[in-house]
């Protein structure tokens, strides 16, 4: 599975967490979710690394048993045995981890969601995006238990219902993979990204029609999200309408140009035309985002020049 199908299955709004002090923190927040919304990713990564090491200082009423902490044990451990109560701290890290993960850095991503949970384990959010990474990994079943640790911590979490759906499916439980994608539909009826979500899974198993109808639906929804575009792309491009699926794709990638997958498919859509040069320049974008995918790609073309000999 590529990077870009998992950072739109785990794809949402940062997290607004606000404290009652110091007021530095929470204009810091504010102004890193307005970073972060606005497609800012690196102020946005500084506002929240900001956040963590404000917020992720011992409290006035705990330093005494700081020092008596720091007197017996080594840095690292120190801040292990640290626990945080300022929801601040989490939500940041949640954030952060968000952004490293769309911009490729999925180890950084991993380690923040990873240290979301350690010092605010009562979060979802955090069992969520830690197990779109997961999914990333291939590491299905603890993706799996992540996701279902976020939906008993918090029943109503459409995003955590979609990710056990791209879990489940990845690990060949289909039946149990639809429940939770209709499962999502009734917690959100009105959000496009569970129908393109949907219509990806459908995708996938070869009801064309099914996911074509799910596609339309997200598009009258939210026509402003680049995850219907790839999805109803890569529907265009595996019923070889070339040009249809290039259209698609030049829009999710006007909307997004951090998901390495809308360029690797308009790449190959280019290739099939006999458009090499354009689709040379998609190919290197893509690689750029996400260097893991060269082999896969170079894979791809040699399929499709063999196709058209």
């Amino acid at each position: 599975m590529s990077k870009s199908v998992v950072s739109l299955a785990i794809l949402f709004l940062p997290l607004s967490v606000f404290g009652q002090s110091p007021q530095k923190v929470n204009d810091l927040m504010e102004r890193g979710l307005r970073a972060h919304k606005n497609g800012n990713y690196t102020a946005a990564i500084a506002d929240y690394s900001e956040v963590i090491e404000l917020t992720s200082m011992p409290a006035a009423t705990r330093k005494q048993k700081y020092r008596e902490i720091a007197e017996t044990l080594d840095e690292k451990t120190q801040r292990e045995r640290i626990r945080l109560i300022d929801p601040r701290t989490a939500a940041a890290y949640v954030n952060r981890g968000n952004l490293y993960f769309l911009l490729g850095r999925s180890d950084e991503a991993l380690d923040d969601y990873e240290n979301a949970v350690r010092v605010s384990p009562g979060l979802s959010e955090a069992y969520a995006c830690r197990g779109g990474i997961l999914i990333f990994r291939r590491e299905y079943e603890r993706a799996i238990n992540d996701y279902r640790h976020a939906i008993k911590l918090a029943p109503n979490l459409t995003k955590a219902h979609v990710g056990l759906a791209i879990a489940l499916l990845e690990n060949g439980e289909r039946k149990n993979a639809f429940a939770e994608f209709d499962a999502a539909v009734v917690l959100a009826p009105h959000s496009g990204e569970v129908f393109y979500r949907r219509g990806d899974g459908k995708r996938k198993v070869g009801d064309l029609g099914g996911a074509s109808l799910d596609y339309e639906i997200a598009m009258k929804l939210d026509p402003s999200d680049p995850g219907v575009h790839l999805g109803r792309g890569q529907l265009r491009y595996h019923q070889h309408d070339f040009d249809g699926a290039i259209k698609d794709l030049t829009r999710a990638i006007e909307l997004s140009p951090y998901i390495s997958e809308s360029f690797t498919i308009r790449g190959y859509a280019l290739t099939y035309l006999g458009r090499d040069a354009e689709a040379e320049m998609d190919f290197k974008r893509a690689i750029e985002i996400l260097p893991g995918l060269k082999t896969e790609i170079e894979a791809g073309v040699r399929r499709i020049k063999a196709i058209q000999k």
